[in-house]
């Protein structure tokens, strides 16, 4: 089997990501482009904390699985319906991190606007309309709503990173959630005080988007 490299650094991904607290044993899935051209994604039906290469399928762009011994994510459609819309992709991370998916629950939106860090590496995150989770309307509502961003919040269902590296888009997801526990602090704190229109301005710069 090819790419083994790949589904390695998927499993790796996906383990950090459960003992970061990030997401259940049976929740979230994290996939990347391979140099063979498919996609390597997380099997579903597996602990997520101790998942191995080899519960990491392989999946071609249009969808025909190249591992059938696994069952694949039921978001692999959503993955591929994001990598064929942005080339510039290389991983995508989605997953169920407590404070940000209560804000799929939420009236308010995470706050990214508090710290350099939160808006440089996310810029505002977009909220995607509710769908039923493996669904071809999901898939295609969540490629539509990350058509230029990096980031966004599921309604009543969890959040989704993407990136040029699996380092980038598991950054995301973890950077999202501290912007999220962030806002619940400060709103218990009187409020917060936020990056002014001209310093994110400057971060927008700094970081390319502008």
């Amino acid at each position: 089997m090819t790419s083994l490299a790949e589904r390695t650094r998927v499993a790796e991904y996906m383990r950090r990501l459960y003992a970061r607290g990030l997401t259940t044993a049976s929740g979230g899935n994290i996939s990347c482009r391979t140099g063979a051209g498919t996609v390597a994604v997380t099997a579903s039906k597996l602990d997520k904390a101790v998942i191995s290469a080899a519960g990491v399928g392989l999946v071609t762009p249009a969808g025909v699985t190249l591992t059938p011994d696994l069952a694949l994510s039921i978001e692999t459609a959503m993955h591929l319906a994001i990598y064929a819309r942005r080339p510039d992709v290389q991983a995508i991370v989605h997953a169920h991190p407590v404070f940000a998916s209560a804000f799929s629950a939420a009236p308010a939106p995470v706050n990214t606007h508090l710290t350099a860090e939160a808006y440089a590496i996310l810029g505002d995150p977009v909220f995607i309309p509710y769908a039923l989770m493996g669904t071809p309307d999901l898939a295609n509502q969540v490629a539509a709503a990350l058509a230029t961003a990096s980031c966004g919040v599921l309604e009543n269902h969890g959040v989704i990173a993407l990136g040029a590296s699996l380092l980038e888009a598991f950054d995301r997801i973890e950077v999202l959630e501290n912007a999220a526990r962030q806002t619940v602090i400060l709103a218990q704190l009187g409020g917060p005080r936020e990056l002014s229109p001209e310093r994110r301005r400057q971060l927008d710069i700094f970081m390319e988007r502008a």
